[in-house]
């Protein structure tokens, strides 16, 4: 799904208007136009007010996946486990299996230790 298909749906979602998303977002109607009919795209920070009013992730409005909010409802992570997270997801798929199978030699060392 585009962007501009997200941002529509969106809208219907929560029934507003064009005119008045726009003045919530403080940007001109025709600039909301503009994305809605494919003939512009937000600049970042316009995007991150839009992601941040809808409470959905910049990747679900650009239409990278389709969940909604990746972290909603899930427990925060400190900043270790998000140092981790993100090496893993910075790896090919199949450094990420190694980075796996690595992390549970560690797990079961622990285990036998026990």
């Amino acid at each position: 799904m585009k962007f501009s298909d997200r941002l529509k749906a969106l809208l219907n979602e929560r029934k507003l208007t064009q005119i008045a998303f726009a003045t919530e977002l403080h940007i001109a109607p025709s600039t909301l136009n503009g994305y809605l009919r494919r003939n512009r795209e937000p600049d970042y920070e316009t995007l991150i007010k839009i992601s941040k009013f809808f409470g959905v992730s910049t990747d679900y409005i650009l239409g990278v996946t389709s969940i909604r909010n990746p972290y909603e409802d899930k427990k925060c992570y400190d900043d270790k486990e998000e140092d981790l997270l993100d090496t893993y997801r910075a790896l090919g798929s199949q450094e990420q299996v190694y980075l796996i199978k690595q992390a549970h030699m560690y797990h079961d060392k622990d285990l036998d230790i026990l």
